[in-house]
């Protein structure tokens, strides 16, 4: 009697660890099935990638320039298109007027280095090379804007450098005239943008 029930106990218990760990992998992919439904619906809604709100860009104020005035060294002149002739390796270049190399930005109030050139003459720019830090220079266009830049400082070059058509920022100026005792020589004055006004 006490044989049969040992047996009964030990074959009950080995019965019972066998349902339990029969039933363990079947109670944990439910639970498992459970959190993941209440997680993630059947269907998921496509996720939406918003766009951040574009920053409206600011219009360019440019204009094509027709005079140039630098008070301070008694500069006030006329400014005409001027380029260079690949052909005959000259620029435009007039006696009473100051270029803009069309090649180069117009005067604007954003970038680029808008370049204006001319003869070392008395109607031009002779007086430039009296030119101190601070001075403004005033760039009036044929659309009736007026634009202030403020000079820098200047570099003398060979007439062969060409390093201010690479130039990429922020709008400037860049006046340019013959220097050196046989005018050998180019002397650029830089300027930065300072304001732009309608006339």
């Amino acid at each position: 009697m006490k044989r049969n029930l040992k047996i009964t106990l030990i074959t009950g218990t080995i019965l019972c660890v066998l349902g339990i760990v029969g039933a363990a992998p079947t109670v944990y992919f439910s639970m498992l099935n459970h959190s993941t439904a209440s997680a993630e619906p059947a269907f998921p809604t496509p996720k939406t990638t918003q766009t951040p709100a574009s920053t409206p860009t600011k219009p360019v104020i440019s204009g094509h320039p027709n005079n140039i005035s630098i008070p301070s060294v008694s500069v006030n002149v006329s400014v005409v298109d001027g380029q260079f002739d690949a052909k005959t390796q000259e620029w435009t270049l007039g006696l009473h007027t100051a270029h803009w190399g069309v090649m180069t930005p117009q005067p604007n109030d954003t970038s680029g280095n808008t370049y204006i050139y001319g003869h070392y003459r008395p109607e031009v720019f002779a007086y430039l090379h009296t030119i101190r830090p601070g001075a403004q220079a005033f760039v009036t266009t044929d659309n009736g804007y007026k634009f202030t830049y403020t000079y820098e400082s200047s570099v003398t070059v060979s007439p062969n450098d060409t390093s201010l058509f690479s130039y990429r920022g922020p709008s400037i100026l860049t006046v340019q005239t013959c220097s050196g005792s046989w005018f050998q020589n180019r002397t650029l004055y830089k300027f930065t943008f300072t304001s732009v006004e309608k006339l």
